[in-house]
């Protein structure tokens, strides 16, 4: 099923840019407040207003709504907007204090920079503030200081409790009924949108999204850094398409809690299989000391990343442990055939030492007349040349790989004039 991704985009953006014109509604206050021009006033609220609603929505669409989720085409997807949405939210909400301050320019410079800090006498005002340098610390962490992802995860969850302090904040300085009722309601709406999405996902998410049980059957070292883990339901089975990932939280001693997102391997059926590359503390110690028998419990699926969405002329890329949703497909198309299928999988690795089941593709390649494999050795040939690659601008492309491979790709797939909508990729770089 096609999905209208800029459609969804379009309708977030223009929920948040909704405070704009609602603010219009309302005409600037005729007389000076504290020196400040009516007509600056009424702008920076307009900025204020316009990060506060950004920040709102930034917490619906980080809080894992699976209907959301589809409509902009995977998670990825959902939390790139998230991302944007919530630095564009910091951003304005670090202009608000210093365009208020601005009206003590020139006169007390030294007012003008204290503007900032919780120094107010009004308490509501000192609650901004608070809040404001609660979300720099995290923007600080998120954006600059890249923390484990564990203390990354349980940072976030302050910022929660800083937006709660903005909405008190907000409508006690802001707006009033009487003043603007449609701007209040609009942001009496977002409020709730906002805070609601907190506590989904704060507290309500394991109740909602119970997940699955999950058993280790096998744990295979394929080579020095990948794992294939196997894994059998201990009650209720996933259900899922090939090609889409979960989250996967490993409960053993000596293991911490945290969740990953891992793309399942297997075709449909009652067993999972992922892999596993060390990469970090995390992976490295589960790589180390993952044992058969051990619990795991699984959230999900998610992802809308399957090829037979697509055209039968295809070009799958991948990258690493980014061939995972390909082993996938392959599993699929063994179990239901697809005749009129054409694909060639270009495997990019370093070293064919790192490539992990090429006999299996190479067995597919013997038995499945449209599917061709191409293996990429960066020490022998060096990175995959796109541009060589014949009529991809007329082929579906499916790309799974690291950060900066698919990065790479895209910005030569949009210098070739391919399509956007042929082009599909999964980021998992979700911090």
């Amino acid at each position: 099923m096609k999905i209208n991704i800029k459609a969804t985009n379009y309708f977030f953006w223009g929920l948040a840019l909704l405070v704009i014109p609602l603010s219009f509604l309302s005409a600037p206050e005729a007389s000076e407040h504290h020196k400040m021009p009516p007509l600056l006033k009424h702008f920076n609220e307009i900025v204020a207003l316009t990060g506060y609603s950004m920040l709102a929505l930034s917490f619906v669409l980080s809080a894992r709504i699976k209907w959301l989720e589809r409509q902009f085409g995977g998670l990825d997807k959902m939390y790139q907007t998230h991302h944007k949405m919530a630095v564009l939210a910091f951003m304005f909400m670090i202009a608000h204090p210093f365009l208020l301050a601005l009206r003590w320019i020139p006169d007390n410079a030294a007012r003008f920079f204290l503007t900032v800090f919780p120094l107010h006498r009004r308490d509501e005002v000192n609650l901004g503030s608070y809040a404001l340098w609660g979300i720099i610390l995290l923007m600080i962490f998120t954006l600059l200081i890249k923390l484990p992802y564990r203390s990354w995860k349980i940072s976030h969850k302050f910022m929660g409790v800083f937006f709660i302090m903005i909405v008190i904040h907000t409508f006690h300085l802001t707006v009033s009924f009487d003043r603007n009722p449609l701007l209040w309601l609009y942001l009496v709406m977002v409020s709730g949108l906002g805070i609601a999405a907190f506590i989904y996902q704060t507290l309500l998410y394991g109740l909602f999204n119970r997940g699955f049980v999950y058993v280790v059957n096998t744990v295979e070292k394929i080579n020095g850094k990948v794992l294939s883990v196997k894994l059998s339901p201990r009650d209720r089975e996933l259900k899922f398409i090939p090609g889409q990932f979960c989250f996967f939280s490993f409960r053993y001693p000596g293991m911490s809690r945290e969740s990953h997102p891992y793309t399942l391997c297997s075709g449909e059926g009652s067993t999972v299989q992922i892999l596993v590359k060390a990469l970090g503390d995390y992976t490295s110690r589960l790589y180390d000391t993952l044992k058969p028998g051990a619990k795991v419990r699984i959230n999900g699926p998610y992802g809308c990343f399957h090829f037979r969405d697509g055209i039968d002329d295809q070009v799958w890329i991948a990258g690493g442990v980014g061939i995972a949703p390909f082993v996938s497909w392959m599993n699929d198309l063994q179990q239901q055939p697809a005749d009129k299928l054409r694909v060639e999988l270009y495997y990019c690795v370093n070293h064919e030492s790192e490539a992990v089941y090429l006999d299996e593709f190479r067995s597919f390649e013997q038995s499945f007349p449209g599917f061709k494999l191409h293996l990429i050795c960066a020490d022998k040939e060096g990175f995959l040349k796109v541009r060589d690659i014949q009529e991809i601008q007329k082929r579906e492309i499916f790309l799974c790989g690291p950060k900066a491979m698919s990065v790479s790709l895209n910005e030569i797939f949009q210098e070739m004039n391919i399509p956007p909508q042929l082009i599909h990729y999964e980021n998992f770089d979700f911090s």
